[in-house]
């Protein structure tokens, strides 16, 4: 059994929600819930939980909430602000459904002042004096429905889920496993469907688990020992590992731990003894971890969270051979709550990747995770929906992603990028405005014998003179004290800059060549032979502006004529100058290699 379909309609923020549950094959794909806070996950996850309770009431006695309540409060109150009732239905692909209404006037009140009926043929079940209306399928088959829950896991964990800390209490520390106290009765499940704390009932069915493998699983063989000829042949039993139910489900929990963990090497349960039942986490045979309730609070949490799965799957009635074979519904509620952003990133997506056969649903403010999960499913493997819409979206579409990434962009991405570049390469990093200025840098080296300088640094793009100074505020601090390799930003002559360092972070600024024509840019140190001989092949590269007066606050001001490259030809000069440049016409680029050499040999 596996949610197939669910529709809200006019329920606090959500206006018309439906959603087919998705699947690759016959395999349930993981569903992420996402939308800032107040959009309605939590009522979705509610309307979908209390369909699962619904469920197990009609053939348990032992439920979180008593036959004949709910777990989700049923009130008008919830009905979305302006409309006059909402409406929920969830599906299961098993055929069975679950059903709400809840109206703001009964029924006949409904039909006779509103003067309409909702396009439901659901509608009619309505009793004419009700406000409100709750139906589900499962009880007109118990014995269908049992046969579900009884092979399948079902289970929520809600965002108020906790453990209290090792830290907390001494009596913590010294917590010892004890058997796990199951009821064989009629209408008894023994397994909660809303986990909320349940790290105590995880130690005591490890206790059980890793005693029944020791006491019933242990395989020998029968060893013939050599003896003198005619001598009877003794034989003695030899260990021959472990074979059983009990340990196919520990070297399930062991594959779980070493995810989680993140260690290498043979990592196993261990036990205490008979005076000392703590559950132990073993390394290459060795006592590693003395006591799980030493683990970190995040650690804990994902403990929890997949051990559950394993144990709740192990009392149905369900065979486990390895982590694929769990079947079953698993909601869970903020699942990156306490959790640092390498588990967000690296470990939960791997923990749900072990287990495909769970029909996983998930809320979630993490936009690492949704990273990590496209890393590990790719594009396909996973769906995200954003509340209250209910649409598709991609990983990096969501509100918090998208807030998230445009307030760290602008004060990390220059940083990580050249970090990035430092790592890689040992040779000092030269930034220049653009890609202009290292086609001239080249042809120049080449033509004033320095490309034997150049290709002693990395020349780099920062696509603007704007981006070299969110570099040079980047590492105005302490951050560049550790910098591997020096930083030369090379701005071009008009950027009004001063020269100035930080530790291994030089800002430099190419001087302007007066008597040149070209007033900006990196084309300023091009001499007026340079220019003049452009004028005669390529007039079009070259801008003319005549000289003009102009009177500002009642004086007269001389403009002098000026010349300028058009910069939609800026292209084509470049390419012009690197393709029939001499030396004499680069000559003046002399002054940007004094400046790189000087720093470089400092």
């Amino acid at each position: 059994m596996l949610f197939n379909r669910v529709i809200i309609e006019s329920v606090g923020p959500i206006s018309n929600f439906e959603l087919k549950f998705p699947k690759d094959g016959q395999q349930p794909k993981p569903l992420i819930i996402v939308g800032e806070n107040g959009s309605g996950k939590s009522i979705l996850l509610s309307h979908l939980v209390n369909a699962l309770i619904a469920g197990k009431q009609a053939v348990y006695d032992d439920v979180e909430v008593e036959r004949g309540k709910v777990f989700k409060y049923r009130s008008p109150t919830y009905v979305k602000s302006g409309e006059h009732y909402s409406y929920s239905a969830v599906e299961f692909d098993s055929g069975e459904k679950v059903q709400e209404w809840q109206l703001l006037l009964s029924k006949s009140q409904f039909e006779d002042q509103l003067k309409y009926t909702p396009v439901r043929r659901e509608w009619s079940q309505i009793p004419e004096n009700e406000h409100s209306f709750f139906q589900s399928t499962f009880n007109e088959n118990a014995d269908g429905t049992k046969s579900i829950f009884k092979n399948q896991c079902c289970l929520y964990f809600p965002v108020n889920r906790f453990e209290d800390p090792a830290w907390l209490n001494i009596d913590n520390l010294n917590s010892k496993a004890s058997y796990s106290d199951l009821k064989r009765v009629s209408r008894y499940s023994n397994r909660d469907l809303i986990c909320t704390s349940p790290l105590k009932n995880n130690i005591n069915w490890l206790l059980d688990v890793i005693l029944d493998r020791q006491a019933f699983e242990l395989q020998t063989n029968n060893i013939q020992l050599p003896t003198p000829e005619g001598q009877p042949s003794p034989t003695i039993p030899v260990f021959g590992g472990f074979s059983g139910q009990s340990s196919r489900i520990y070297e399930a929990i062991n594959s779980v731990l070493k995810i989680i963990l993140r260690t290498e090497g043979n990592i196993q349960l261990g036990i205490g003894t008979r005076h000392n039942r703590q559950i132990s986490v073993m390394r290459n045979n060795r006592p590693w971890i003395p006591n799980l309730f030493q683990l970190s609070t995040g650690e804990v949490q994902l403990l929890n969270l997949f051990l559950s799965i394993i144990r709740d799957y192990d009392l149905s009635e369900g065979k486990l051979n390895d982590l694929s074979d769990i079947k079953g519904i698993v909601v869970i509620d903020e699942i990156d709550s306490h959790l640092h952003s390498s588990h967000q990133r690296e470990i939960l997506p791997e923990l749900i990747k072990s287990f495909p056969n769970i029909q996983f649903v998930i809320t979630t403010h993490a936009p690492l995770f949704l990273i990590g999960l496209e890393e590990k499913f790719g594009d396909h493997g996973f769906d995200v929906i954003n509340m209250p819409t209910g649409v598709k979206v991609s990983p990096c579409d969501f509100s918090e992603f998208t807030a998230a990434y445009d307030a760290f962009r602008e004060t990390t991405r220059h940083r990580d990028e050249i970090t990035r570049e430092l790592e890689s390469n040992s040779k000092p990093v030269v930034f220049v405005e653009g890609d202009y200025d290292i086609r001239y840098l080249r042809k120049a080296a080449e033509l004033l014998d320095k490309k034997e300088l150049l290709e002693s640094v990395q020349l780099k793009d920062a696509v603007g003179f704007g981006n070299l100074d969110k570099i040079w505020r980047a590492y105005n601090n302490s951050v560049s004290e550790v910098l591997l390799n020096k930083i030369v930003l090379l701005y071009d002559c008009d950027t009004n800059k001063q020269g100035a360092q930080k530790n291994r972070v030089y800002k430099r600024v190419v001087p302007a060549v007066e008597e040149n024509p070209v007033e900006v840019g990196i084309e300023n140190l091009f001499p007026s032979s340079t220019i003049e001989k452009i004028e005669n092949e390529n007039p079009q590269y070259i801008d003319f502006h005549e000289a003009t007066t102009t009177r500002v606050r009642g004086s007269l001001v001389e403009i002098p004529a000026s010349k300028s490259i058009n910069k939609d030809e800026k292209g084509n000069m470049c390419n012009w100058l690197c393709e029939h440049g001499e030396e004499q016409d680069f000559i003046f680029f002399q002054s940007a290699f004094n400046i790189i050499e000087e720093i470089v040999n400092g």
